[in-house]
């Protein structure tokens, strides 16, 4: 079968993806390349951030606040 393909071995085929180094990319390529990762840093951010407020979002953040306050609920009663 590979003799009727042209007689390819499979080390050739790795061949062509090795000619030789890329040219390096041009200044509008590197700043369209720094904007497009900013924006993916950006957005990746928002959605975890999104991610983090759903999920803290129905604690019973009530219990916590006289905590983080140091107000003891019986201060609390007595002000009543």
């Amino acid at each position: 079968m590979a003799e009727e393909e042209g007689g390819l071995e499979e080390g050739d085929v790795f061949l062509a993806f090795a000619q030789g180094p890329t040219p390096p990319r041009g200044p509008l390529r590197r700043t369209l390349d720094k904007i497009f990762f900013s924006f993916l840093v950006l957005f990746l951010t928002l959605l975890m951030l999104e991610a983090a407020y759903k999920l803290l979002w129905p604690l019973p953040w009530s219990m916590f606040w006289d905590w983080l306050l140091k107000t003891p609920e019986e201060e609390e009663a007595l002000e009543l």
